[in-house]
C-alpha cells in the first residue's frame, strides 16, 4: 500500500506540475538563519516584459508592512541559457525582461518575527500572527503572503507548493487539497487570493479535531515547553464551537476550519501578541502561559476570529473581494467587518451560557469607555476605515474593536424593539450573506440602503446618522430600550483596595502594581510602589483561581476602621530579587468617581422585558 500511495503522488505531482501553474518549491530542511530558498517554475508567459510581486498588504491586517523587504538574492534563469533582465522597481516589484522565455525564478525569504536588520525593519514590525517564523527542525510558522509572490495581473492561476520537510513534520492548514508524503508534500490552491488566505503550520503534530455539526474543525498547536496542548485547546473551545454553530442558525458555512496555535515563551519584537483571521482557518501568537489562566483568552479571541467566516468571508465590499495587494484601497466598513464580528464574538457567548448578560453588558460598556478615553468619538466611522492607511488616521484603527463592538450592540438592541424581540443582527448577517456570499462583493455606498431595506427606515437613519455621521452613539436612548439606566459618571463614598494600576506577571503569577498615578487616599495609606506584587491579602494568599472570590469577601465584610494588611513583593535594586513586606492602614471610605454605569430600572414595561428577553436570550 505503501509503494503504491507513492506511486500514485508521483503521478498526481507530475500531472499537476504539467500544467500552466505556478510551481513552488520550498525545503524547509536547509533553513540557515531563519532563511529559506524559494524556487518558482512560472506560468507560461506571453508578453517581453512582467512585473513580479510581492504584497505590500493583505486583507486583515489594515496596515502596509511591504513583504519584498524580507526578499533577497532575488535572480532568474532563461529556457536554453537565455538572459533575463532584472530592473528593482520597488521594494515589492521586480521587472523581468524577456518574460516569456524565464525556466525559473529563485529568491531567499527571510521570517519577520525576529528581523530589525533589514532596511525599514525595526520602525515597521510585522505584527506577528501575520508573519513568518523559521526555527529548524522545530516550527514553521507560515504565512503565505510573506512568501509567495505573482505577476501582476496573473492570479487566476494554481498555485501548487512543494514542501520538502523534516521527516513526522505534519502541516497544519485550513486548505483541503494536500497530498501528504514522508518527506513531501504537495499543497495546492486555486488562485492567488486562496493562497494569502491560507496560513499553514510545518511542526511535528500536535492535534486535535472537533466535529461541529458538518463542519471539520483542526486545531494544531506547538507549545515549545509543552505548557498548553491541542487536546485541551480543542475542548476550551468546543462549547464555544457549538454555541457560535447555533447563534449562525444551526450550521456553520464552511466544511472545514484550522485554529493554528502558536504559544510564545518570549517577548514578541511587535510587543504585543493576538491573532489574524482568514476564511477557513486563523493563526494565534499567544504568551505560553499555564493553560488555565488562558482559558478564557482563548475564547474571547478564537470567537472573533472564527467569527469571520461570515463576514467578511460571505460578506464583503468590492475593495476586499478585488484586493489590490501592491495598492490596497480600504472598505468604509470596519464597523461590520471587525466590529459586529468582535460583538458577535462575545454576544454568543452570553446567549449561548458560557458567560452571562452581565458579563456582556461590562464588556460592552468597558468598550464604550475605551473608545471615549482612547479614541476620537466624534469621527466619522466610515471615513475611518476608508482613510485607516493614512498615518494620522491610523492610530484610530483599534476602536474598530471598542466603539466598532458597541455599535454592533446598539444596532441588535433597536432591531429587536423595532421587530418585537423578532429580528437581530444575527437575522441581519444571514440575510446580507444571502443576499451577496463568498463570490458576490457589495458597493460600499449602497450597504446602508441595502440593510434598511432588510430592516426598518430608522435603521437606515441610524446607520448614517451615528456610523457614517459625526454624531456620537445615542447610547442613553438604546440601553433604555431593554431597562437599563444609563449614568456617565457617578460619585460614591465607599471602601477600595486602594486604586493601583494592577497586571499579571506571568513568571510570579503575582499582580503586580504597573502604576500608582490614580491611586486614592487609602492607597496612599498602605503606600504600594510601582513594582509591588500582591501576596496575601489579610493573610489570605492571592491566587489567579480565587483572587475574584477573595476580593469579593474582602468588600463583603470590611468595616471602617478595621486594620487591613496586605502582604507584597517588593522588587530590590538587584534583578528577580524582591524582599516581603506587609502594608498596613485602616479601613476607611473614599471618594470614588465611576464612569459609564448602569443599572436596571426598578419598573419595566412589556415591551422593555420583551427585548431584553429575546436580546439577552433569557
Amino acid at each position: 500500500m505503501k509503494k503504491l500511495f507513492i506511486l500514485i503522488a508521483t503521478f498526481i505531482g507530475s500531472q499537476i506540475f504539467a500544467n500552466d501553474n505556478y510551481n513552488y518549491s520550498i525545503n524547509l530542511t536547509k533553513a540557515v538563519d531563519d532563511k529559506l530558498t524559494i524556487s518558482l517554475i512560472p506560468p507560461t508567459l506571453s508578453q517581453n516584459e512582467a512585473e513580479f510581486c510581492f504584497p505590500a498588504m493583505v486583507p486583515g491586517t489594515y496596515e502596509v508592512y511591504n513583504f519584498g523587504r524580507f526578499i533577497s538574492n532575488f535572480s532568474a534563469t532563461g529556457k536554453n541559457g537565455i538572459k533575463i533582465t532584472i530592473t528593482k522597481i520597488d521594494v515589492n516589484t521586480y521587472k523581468l525582461s524577456p518574460a516569456n522565455q524565464i525556466d525559473k525564478i529563485t529568491y531567499t525569504v527571510d521570517d519577520t518575527w525576529d528581523k530589525t536588520d533589514l532596511p525599514n525593519t525595526k520602525d515597521k514590525i510585522v505584527f506577528e500572527p501575520g508573519g513568518t517564523n523559521f526555527e529548524a527542525d522545530k516550527n514553521f510558522s507560515i504565512n503565505t503572503h510573506s512568501m509567495f509572490g505573482y505577476f501582476k495581473n496573473i492570479l487566476n492561476k494554481n498555485f501548487i507548493l512543494e514542501f520538502e520537510k523534516p521527516k513526522g513534520f505534519y502541516p497544519v492548514t485550513g486548505l483541503s487539497n494536500i497530498i501528504l508524503g514522508d518527506t513531501k508534500d504537495i499543497i495546492t490552491v486555486f488562485d492567488y487570493h486562496d493562497l494569502v488566505d491560507s496560513p499553514i503550520m510545518y511542526a511535528l503534530p500536535d492535534t486535535a479535531t472537533v466535529l461541529v455539526g458538518s463542519t471539520k474543525v483542526l486545531v494544531g498547536c506547538y507549545s515549545p515547553n509543552k505548557k498548553i496542548n491541542a487536546n485541551y485547546i480543542a475542548n476550551t473551545l468546543k462549547e464555544l464551537l457549538f454555541a457560535q454553530r447555533d447563534y449562525l442558525g444551526g450550521q456553520l458555512p464552511v466544511d472545514k476550519y484550522a485554529f493554528l496555535f502558536y504559544f510564545i515563551d518570549k517577548a514578541t519584537l511587535s510587543g504585543a501578541s493576538g491573532a489574524l483571521e482568514h476564511s477557513y482557518s486563523s493563526f494565534y501568537v499567544l504568551p505560553e502561559l499555564d493553560s488555565t489562566l488562558l482559558q478564557q483568552e482563548l475564547r474571547d479571541v478564537s470567537a472573533h476570529e472564527f467569527f469571520h467566516i461570515v463576514t467578511p468571508l460571505n460578506i464583503h465590499g468590492t475593495k476586499i473581494g478585488n484586493f489590490d495587494f501592491n495598492n490596497p484601497q480600504m472598505s468604509e466598513h470596519l464597523w461590520l467587518y471587525e466590529g459586529m464580528t468582535e460583538y458577535a464574538a462575545h454576544h454568543a457567548q452570553a446567549k449561548g451560557g458560557i458567560t452571562n448578560v452581565d458579563k456582556l453588558l461590562n464588556t460592552m460598556l468597558q468598550k464604550y469607555e475605551n473608545s471615549l478615553e482612547q479614541f476620537n468619538d466624534t469621527m466619522s466611522f466610515t471615513w475611518m476605515s476608508k482613510n485607516v492607511l493614512n498615518e494620522k488616521i491610523h492610530p484610530q484603527y483599534n476602536n474598530v474593536y471598542e466603539k466598532g463592538a458597541v455599535i454592533g450592540m446598539c444596532l441588535d438592541i433597536l432591531l429587536r424593539d423595532l421587530s418585537d424581540g423578532k429580528y437581530g443582527t444575527q437575522n441581519l448577517m444571514k440575510d446580507l450573506a444571502t443576499k451577496y456570499g463568498k463570490n458576490k462583493s457589495f458597493n460600499d455606498e449602497d450597504l446602508f440602503n441595502d440593510i434598511e431595506k432588510f430592516t426598518y427606515p430608522q435603521i437606515g437613519d441610524f446607520l448614517r446618522k451615528y456610523v457614517g455621521g459625526h454624531t456620537p452613539l445615542p447610547i442613553t436612548e438604546v440601553l433604555s430600550k431593554i431597562g437599563i439606566d444609563y449614568t456617565k459618571e457617578s460619585t460614591n463614598n465607599e471602601f477600595s483596595f486602594g486604586g493601583p494600576d494592577l497586571d499579571y506577571n506571568p513568571q510570579t503569577q503575582r499582580l503586580v502594581v504597573i502604576n500608582t498615578k490614580n491611586m486614592d487616599a487609602f492607597g496612599k495609606a498602605l503606600a504600594y510602589k510601582k513594582g509591588d506584587e500582591l501576596y496575601k491579602l489579610n493573610g489570605v494568599e492571592l491566587k489567579i483561581d480565587n483572587i475574584k472570590e477573595i476580593i469579593a469577601n474582602y468588600y463583603e465584610t470590611l468595616k471602617e476602621g478595621d486594620n487591613v494588611s496586605v502582604e507584597i513583593y517588593r522588587p530590590k535594586n538587584k534583578k528577580g530579587k524582591y524582599k516581603l513586606k506587609t502594608l498596613n492602614a485602616k479601613a476607611k471610605k473614599v471618594i470614588i468617581i465611576r464612569k459609564n454605569q448602569i443599572a436596571l430600572q426598578p419598573k419595566l414595561s412589556d415591551k422593555q422585558k420583551l427585548t431584553l428577553k429575546t436580546w439577552a436570550g433569557l
